[in-house]
Parts: C-alpha cells; sequence; structure tokens
C-alpha cells in the first residue's frame, strides 16, 4: 500500500501517545533510593539517541552556524510530536460547549498548529525553511479522572494517572528534503498549546502546558526513532535487571488498540453526490493498486440484499434471521437485528482484515476521519448547511466552487476539492494514510 509506513509510524505513535503517562511522583521517589546506588543496569544504560557527539550547529570555534545540508540526499522525512494542556474542568467544559468569547478554540489552535509548521524557520533561527508536504493536527479532549479505558468516547484522549483534564494535541508533519523536520512537529504542538491558553486564559490563567515532546521521527541517515519503542526496551531492562535504568520510565502504559483498518467516511446531505464520488474513489484507489473495502450506512428502516426466488431468500422469508452463503471466490451474509441492537460500524469494520482502506458513505455523527460531500444547491433546497457537518475529523470538503466561497468567507479551514476531481480526493486520501 502506497505510503503504508508512514500510516503505520502515525498510527503506533498515537498509540503511543494516546496511552503513555508521566511517572507519578510517589513513583520517582520509590525508586530514588535505587537510582542512587550503581546497578548493572545502569552501567549498561540505552546509547544516547545523537549520531554523534558533537553539536551540528556549532562550528569549531564555537560559533552558531545553520549546518550545511547541500551534500544531503532527499528522503521522505515524517515527525510525530504531541503536547498536553492542562485546565480547571469547567474551562474544559467552556470549551467543548463552544463557550469562549474569542471564539472556536480547537478550530483555531488546530490552524495555528498547521501554520507553526509551516513558520518554523521563522522562529528557530538555524532551522532549514522546508517545503512542507504534509501538516495535521489534532486535538483531543482528555477523559476526567475515573473513566475506564472502554468508557472513553471516541475521539477523546484517556483519563490521566493524576486526574487532571485540559487537551491533548498530536501533530504529525512531513517533507521529502534534505534535513529533518522534529522542529516543525514540535514547534506545531506547541504553537497550538499556546494558541488555547490565549483563548482561554481570561477565565483560567492557571492552565499549564506540560509534556511537548517528540514521539516519532524517520527518514533522514539516522533513519527511526520511536519514543514508543525505547520506552518498550526501557522496560524490558527493568524486567532483566529488577531496576530501572536512571534515564528509562518505570513503567509504560499498555496500547491503545488500534483499528483493523483504516476507514475514510464520506459524509453529507442526500442528494449531495456521495454515492457517485465514492464509487469514482474505489475505481481510483484500486487503479493506484490499493485493496479497498466499502461500507454503506442505511438510514431508513430495512433493505433487501438478496435475489428473490433464489435458495437464501427462500430460507430468509421462510424465517431465517441470519442468512449465510459461501462459494469458493466468495461469502456474504446478513442478519435481522432490533433497531435499538442495531450492528456498530466498528464491529463490523473489525472482519476487514483483507484489505487496505474501508470507504465508508454515511456514519455523519460516528466520529470517523471524514470528507464532508456537499453542492450549494442541494443546501438551499434543504434550508441547511453542509458546513455544519465539518468537524475535527473532517479532511476536506468535496464541494461545487460556490459553496468552497462560502468556506472560505466564513473562515474553515478545512482544505476544498472539486467534488468532481476524485484524483485530488484520492491524493488526499493516501497522504492521509
Amino acid at each position: 500500500m502506497a505510503k503504508s509506513r508512514y500510516a503505520d509510524a502515525t498510527k503506533a505513535a498515537r498509540r503511543a501517545a494516546m496511552s503513555a503517562h508521566k511517572v507519578t511522583a510517589a513513583a520517582n521517589a520509590g525508586n530514588a533510593d535505587a537510582s542512587a546506588q550503581p546497578t548493572a543496569s545502569a552501567a549498561t544504560e540505552p546509547a544516547r539517541d545523537a549520531r554523534r557527539d558533537e553539536l551540528t550547529h556549532v562550528d569549531a570555534k564555537g560559533e552558531v552556524r545553520m549546518v550545511d545540508v547541500s551534500d544531503k540526499a532527499e528522503t521522505h522525512r515524517i515527525a510525530i510530536a504531541e503536547g498536553t494542556i492542562l485546565m480547571h474542568p469547567e474551562t474544559q467544559a467552556m470549551v467543548l460547549q463552544d463557550r469562549a468569547k474569542k471564539g472556536d478554540v480547537l478550530a483555531c489552535a488546530r490552524v495555528a498548529g498547521i501554520m507553526a509548521i509551516k513558520r518554523t524557520s521563522d522562529i528557530i533561527p538555524m532551522c532549514h525553511p522546508l517545503l512542507i508536504t504534509k501538516s495535521k493536527c489534532d486535538i483531543a479532549p482528555i477523559a476526567a479522572a475515573g473513566t475506564p479505558a472502554e468508557d472513553v468516547p471516541e475521539g477523546w484522549a484517556p483519563a490521566r494517572a493524576d486526574g487532571q483534564v485540559g487537551f491533548h494535541v498530536l501533530v504529525t508533519a512531513g517533507v521529502t528534503g534534505k534535513t529533518g523536520i522534529e522542529m516543525e512537529a514540535l514547534t506545531g504542538a506547541s504553537a497550538a498549546c499556546l494558541t488555547i491558553y490565549d483563548m482561554c486564559k481570561a477565565v483560567d490563567r492557571g492552565m499549564e502546558i506540560v509534556d511537548v515532546r517528540l514521539l516519532h521521527k524517520e527518514g533522514g541517515r539516522s533513519g527511526v526513532w520511536d519514543r514508543a519503542e525505547r520506552q518498550a526496551a526501557a522496560v524490558e531492562s527493568v524486567a532483566a535487571d529488577g531496576a530501572a535504568p536512571a534515564s528509562a520510565p518505570v513503567a509504560v502504559a499498555p496500547a491503545a488498540p488500534a483499528p483493523a483498518v483504516p476507514a475514510i467516511a464520506f459524509i453529507g446531505y442526500q442528494n449531495s453526490g456521495k454515492t457517485t464520488l465514492v464509487e469514482k474513489v474505489i475505481a481510483e484507489l484500486t487503479r493506484r493498486g490499493l485493496r479497498v473495502g466499502s461500507l454503506k450506512h442505511h438510514g431508513h428502516h430495512g433493505f433487501d440484499i438478496d435475489v428473490p426466488a433464489k435458495d437464501t431468500w427462500r430460507h430468509h422469508q421462510a424465517g431465517s434471521k441470519h442468512v449465510g452463503l459461501i462459494c469458493a471466490t466468495r461469502w456474504a451474509e446478513y442478519a435481522d437485528t432490533r433497531e435499538e441492537d442495531e450492528m456498530p460500524a466498528r464491529e463490523l469494520l473489525s472482519r476487514y482484515n483483507d484489505v487496505d482502506v474501508v470507504i465508508i458513505e454515511g456514519y455523519k455523527t460516528e466520529g470517523f476521519d471524514n470528507i464532508v460531500v456537499a453542492r450549494s444547491g442541494v443546501d438551499r433546497l434543504r434550508g441547511k448547511s453542509s458546513l455544519d457537518l465539518v468537524d475535527g475529523h473532517t479532511l476536506a470538503l468535496a464541494c461545487n466552487e460556490a459553496l468552497a466561497r462560502q468556506a472560505f468567507d466564513a473562515g474553515f479551514a478545512t482544505r476544498a476539492i472539486n467534488i468532481n476531481d476524485a484524483r485530488a480526493i484520492c491524493d488526499l486520501i493516501q497522504d492521509h494514510l
């Protein structure tokens, strides 16, 4: 699958970011005596991350300089960084309920994170200007203290060990170039947190920005660096030696389970053109060599999927509540359910283990990464605005030119793509993956 290694890196970093917790003060205190004494594990402390011991931004005379990268090869590079801003629960509720006087806090913070990625060289003196190819800023509210992992709402970060709430920021930056992009990712995470502080400081000056750090990088001569892998290695060292290395965390929270396969939902109002666009996208992704699955949410009661008078149709007519059909090259099943027992989309998606991506039609409120399909004429007929469907999971608007102008005039930062340009939409999907 195209760019699959970058998708895997992003997923791994997301899982690490959502599940890793700071070492508590009590845990540090409990290990203080042990770390004060020389141990076998301390003698075999993991090697430093640096490839060499000298500072590349300082010359032989001790003068600062920008590193000459003229002779370095261009490679695809990616960096993922995180940051967290902690706040009073009432402040978090104010943001989530869109009651901040300055406007939509999270939308503004996402834009700030992306802008910071693009302008890092303007504020970090020795950073090279880069032609950014990917910039993404995700912000998730942190669940309240004591919330079990299984009860954490979709799109939220798990509860912290210290019980504090706020927002977790995850930034991904990519470039094809001669130098790394770690500083851009870190600057984006910092800027998003700072923007949240700025927009909420009138009601909560005690907010605290913590844990701004690199989670993952790859590309260039140094290859892959992954914080989760280093933490896992440290835990193995603890298990082997019985004492934690001074530089290693005491424990690592288990990673949250990843979805079986990436899924992109195409959402929009009836007659907006979802099915036509989904058909084109499936065909184009298949042409590019991806194995594509699809899922359609039927918003009405009941549907017929079998062929009348065929054997399985007769089984169903006779009273079978769960019908299956298997041959050498295909299998199918369908079942009757009560309205309140509708099959969860993610449960069905867990069976899609033979494809690279699933294209979903529908499910406006399920929290899937989505592309909003819209036409201004349909909005006028329905008396609704498709822009109301745009949320934190929206990757782009697939729309006509008139609606793209409306989105721009309304200040939406979401990218708008011509609804008839299936290739551009597929480019976006592959970049996202």
